[in-house]
């Protein structure tokens, strides 16, 4: 993961015993720092989103070559909004990983007393913090978590981006001329989706009270 290997002083000295030194309180700093993070770009997204909704307004009724013109527009706007979204998602991974080394950690008498604790010690740290970004544990339930934690490398992720063309838009714009579509009712396709569950949210809200 970027920047965690910096943060946690992998690749030196400190590599094999890096998960035996890290403090929980550095971890819940860094996750507080990323959460900032996470606020300012999820602002940045919503203003973009709103000047897009806007500038598809604006091409209503008008000629053809106006209509290309904000399509470009809206197709410049659109990238940058991609662009954060990319970042965003990337630090929402990130403090996942955070989230669940501090309940490793929070776990560790007793994952030693299951001879656990070695195994994970054992994990590359670069794979061990890629594989957090995927496994959900269930906060209070440590016996339920066991088998999560001994097949954590098994996770994988991936994640399909889809583009919005010119013609698209373009054919927006004439659904709403001709009345089979409202302004109202495109918004919603010309809304790129923060990759967030509902359940990431309210883990959020949580930790941060």
């Amino acid at each position: 993961m970027v920047g965690f290997g910096k943060i946690f002083g992998f690749g030196k000295k400190g590599k094999k015993d890096w998960l035996e030194t890290v403090k929980v309180e550095e971890l819940e700093k860094e996750r507080l720092r990323i959460d900032n993070q996470i606020q300012v770009l999820s602002r940045e997204i919503q203003r973009l989103e709103r000047t897009k909704k806007e500038l598809f307004k604006q091409g209503i009724g008008k000629s053809e070559v106006e209509k290309m013109l904000l399509a470009e527009k809206i197709k410049d706007v659109d990238a940058e909004v991609r662009m954060k979204l990319k970042e965003y998602n990337t630090l929402m991974k990130q403090r996942r990983a955070l989230s669940n080394l501090i309940r490793l950690k929070k776990w560790e008498a007793r994952l030693k007393e299951k001879g656990i604790w070695e195994k994970i010690k054992s994990i590359e740290p670069e794979k061990l913090i890629q594989a957090l970004t995927e496994v959900e544990f269930q906060e209070d339930m440590f016996e339920k978590n066991v088998d999560k934690i001994n097949e954590v490398l098994g996770a994988q992720f991936a994640r399909v981006e889809v583009d919005e063309t010119t013609k698209e838009i373009m054919e927006m714009w004439e659904k709403v001329e001709k009345a089979e579509l409202s302004p109202e009712a495109v918004e919603e396709e010309l809304t790129v989706k923060l990759k967030v569950s509902e359940e990431e949210e309210e883990e959020k809200e949580k930790e941060l009270e």
